[in-house]
């Protein structure tokens, strides 16, 4: 008897996390979000103020994670593919940790890239992601696809039509 309730409870449980996720915002809007993030040169970007590219990634990342170095390497390995595209990298962590991430992987000076914390939480709030690095692609503010564990750079590059 235990073991039947113990499985009911979880099915609620599990259930009601898949009706969550299907309640993210960005799934009913396609447009970047509202946003703000301190940059660790210390500057704050907003949607409104951000540098206009064809496309626009946004990435959800911890500064500890392995996915997201593995992310960020790739990236930053074939960044003369991604010249138009501006790359957000946000992360919850402190910006100690965040900034010691952007020297490793070389993100600090690149125009098209702005990485920082999003101290109102605005963007996590906002894709509801569940593991990182997570990826939501624009092109011309307009949602084109969403990656909740990370992407090929392959991948990546075909979508904004790199050769």
């Amino acid at each position: 008897m235990k073991h039947i309730v113990a499985s009911l409870l979880c099915l609620i449980v599990l259930s009601s996390q898949g009706q969550a996720d299907q309640g993210a915002p960005y799934l009913k809007n396609d447009a970047i979000p509202v946003f703000s993030i301190t940059s660790v040169s210390g500057k704050e970007i907003t949607n409104k103020n951000m540098p206009k590219y064809k496309y626009t990634f946004i990435i959800i990342f911890s500064p500890d994670c392995p996915h997201c170095e593995h992310e960020a390497a790739e990236i930053n390995k074939y960044a003369d593919k991604f010249k138009e595209v501006l790359f957000i990298w946000d992360s919850y962590r402190d910006m100690d940790a965040i900034k010691k991430f952007a020297d490793k992987y070389n993100l600090n000076n690149k125009p098209n890239v702005i990485i920082g914390r999003d101290p109102n939480f605005m963007l996590p709030s906002f894709y509801r992601p569940r593991m990182t690095p997570f990826m939501a692609i624009y092109e011309k503010n307009k949602l084109v696809k969403v990656y909740e564990q990370g992407a090929e750079v392959f991948d990546l590059i075909k979508i904004i039509g790199s050769k």
